[in-house]
């Protein structure tokens, strides 16, 4: 599952809409869904209080085949 779609299966599971996370954030909706479209590695997006605020973490391990 992409960063998204885990991002979206958390939102839904706390009742929570994607505008709801970006007031919490602080940040307007439109800068929430640019920030999805990129990787969430990159530590000058707003990725790392996405991941925060919802209580996940990045974890980088080898494909599976």
């Amino acid at each position: 599952m992409d960063t998204k779609a885990t991002v979206k299966v958390e939102l839904a599971k706390r009742e929570m809409t994607m505008l709801e996370l970006a007031a919490q954030l602080g940040i307007p909706q439109q800068s929430l869904s640019r920030t999805l479209q990129t990787s969430p590695v990159n530590q000058r997006s707003h990725w790392p209080a996405i991941l925060e605020a919802l209580g996940l973490e990045v974890i980088i391990r080898p494909k599976q085949s």
